[in-house]
């Protein structure tokens, strides 16, 4: 069953690894759960890009994410979530974030090009 839901995750956020990584500048893990209708059960911001848009907005890595432009993680449809990354140049994509220590805040990616 693993290897199935890693297949999805990949299959589901491909795409969104690159959108992230060029517009928005971060790396993260992703954990999914469900098959038909999978959902994200964590968030986890593994990287962050030099003078990128999450680096300017104070994003860290380690930090999780957990509510992700108003969808609250875990529970987040995996293919919401994707559609809410997608978000043009010049857009916002606000994050809730979880800092190392259990402190939360709402961090504003301006999304750049």
């Amino acid at each position: 069953m693993n290897s199935i839901r890693k297949i999805i995750l990949i299959s589901l956020f491909l795409p969104f690894a690159a959108l992230a990584e060029g517009k928005i500048g971060i790396v993260a893990g992703v954990s999914v759960d469900g098959f038909f209708s999978p959902e994200i059960t964590e968030f986890k911001i593994d990287n962050v890009q030099s003078g990128s848009p999450a680096e300017k907005a104070g994003i860290k890595a380690g930090q999780l994410v957990i509510e992700l432009d108003g969808c609250k993680i875990p529970g987040c449809p995996a293919d919401k979530a994707k559609k809410l990354m997608a978000k043009e140049t010049g857009e916002i994509l606000p994050l809730l974030v979880k800092n190392l220590d259990g402190s939360e805040v709402l961090l504003k990616i301006h999304v750049g090009e």
